[in-house]
């Protein structure tokens, strides 16, 4: 039906020329006179122009983009350029080109700036270049461009749409934070390691003298039964995660502000080397065990750019995670509804972690309200250590973790 009324469209719009013309012709012949003949053939050019519109191909013109901003951070500027070409030179005037995205909210961001009006003339190509300043956050899909002629009068209109499909993905932005392992404040001053080593005592490596304290399954019998000896069994060391964030996916306020704060812990705590996992809750959910290497945190970067809030009932965890994340030591919750059912959730997926530190994200200059404030209250009598932050205290945000 849509593809009907389109075909009407432009059929109607020759039609209107046509008649134009004939009643120019016929005013002419039945009027005579220098001026009925100079209004006709004053108007037949045009008349002439629009009919060769009509029947330009406007199918033979070929588009390319490039992008020339590689990677483009929440809020930052995207620099586009684009080359329409053809093989024909026909002359055309009022030439209307548009970017089509896939995300129409984008239109909002960019006021106007995806559209450019050209005379095109006989050039057989043509190059634009734009800016979007303040891109936001996620994956954003150009579809095409979309080419729109017109003739003097505006009498015949064509447009035709180039699929060129690329895909932009804005990352949260990152705030330089000072990143330190939490467990430090359990250490009466001394720093840890940044890597939590653990025994794998299904593998043993050889055998020692035994030490008081050694567990009673660690003693080699075979080596006792043989010198009299006690000997106690050797195991590889293995590294265990220091770090488990888990991100809470559901609608809020700052839910921009707690991408931020996850991508920005994750970064430091990648660039110090320490075991980190994560975790993300909702319909995206998304676990990534083992975060070290620079891929891994780009994987999980691209997870955040693309992350959308989820109804309440999703974030709730519902799926054991527990064999995944079975070594973690210190947990932080990153949120702005520390409400028991969410809490709760997760304590039961991380039964062994040492600590669980739960950052809520408020906006700045807004008291809270009183129902964050009971479910703060009660999620400190269980023993999770809550810090309220605003997006201008992330960077000293393990500052007042490590001094509480």
């Amino acid at each position: 039906m849509k593809r009907f009324k389109k075909l009407l469209s432009i059929w109607g719009r020759l039609v209107f020329v046509l008649i134009i013309f004939l009643s120019a012709f016929v005013f002419a012949m039945f009027q005579g006179g220098y001026v009925s003949w100079a209004i006709f053939y004053a108007i037949f050019p045009f008349i002439l122009y629009s009919v060769a519109l009509f029947l330009y191909p406007l199918r033979t013109v070929t588009a390319e983009r490039v992008i020339r901003t590689a990677s483009v951070e929440n809020g930052g500027k995207l620099i586009v350029s684009l080359k329409v070409k053809r093989d024909f030179p026909f002359p055309l005037l009022y030439t209307v080109i548009s970017e089509k995205w896939r995300d129409e909210d984008i239109r909002f961001v960019t006021k106007g700036t995806m559209k450019k009006l050209f005379v095109f003339g006989f050039q057989k190509k043509e190059e634009w270049q734009y800016e979007i300043d303040r891109m936001p956050r996620g994956e954003h899909v150009l579809e095409g461009v979309e080419i729109e002629v017109s003739d003097f009068f505006g009498w015949i209109r064509k447009k035709h749409f180039i699929p060129l499909k690329n895909t932009v993905l804005v990352y949260p932005k990152m705030t330089d934070l000072h990143y330190a392992p939490i467990d430090t404040q359990y250490d009466l001053g001394s720093m840890i390691s940044p890597y939590n080593v653990v025994k794998d005592t299904t593998m043993a490596t050889g055998v020692r003298d035994y030490q008081a304290g050694d567990r009673v399954s660690w003693i080699h019998w075979k080596s006792f039964a043989r010198t009299q000896t006690l000997m106690t069994k050797e195991f590889e060391d293995r590294r265990s995660q220091d770090l488990l964030v888990i991100f809470d996916g559901r609608p809020s306020e700052t839910f921009e502000e707690q991408v931020e704060l996850a991508a920005s812990i994750l970064k430091e705590a990648t660039n110090d080397q320490a075991g980190i996992g994560f975790l993300s809750t909702g319909k995206e959910s998304a676990t990534f065990p083992f975060i070290q290497s620079e891929e891994q945190f780009r994987k999980v970067l691209v997870h955040l750019a693309k992350i959308k809030p989820s109804d309440d009932s999703a974030a709730i965890i519902s799926t054991d995670y527990r064999d995944e994340f079975i070594q973690s030591g210190s947990v932080i919750l990153i949120t702005s509804h520390p409400d028991w059912a969410f809490l709760e959730s997760v304590i039961s997926n991380v039964t062994n972690a040492r600590s669980i530190t739960c950052f809520t994200v408020v906006k700045k200059d807004t008291p809270l309200k009183s129902v964050l404030a009971a479910d703060i209250r009660l999620a400190k009598s269980k023993g999770i250590s809550v810090h309220a932050l605003t997006k201008e205290q992330f960077p000293t945000a393990f500052k007042g973790v490590i001094h509480s």
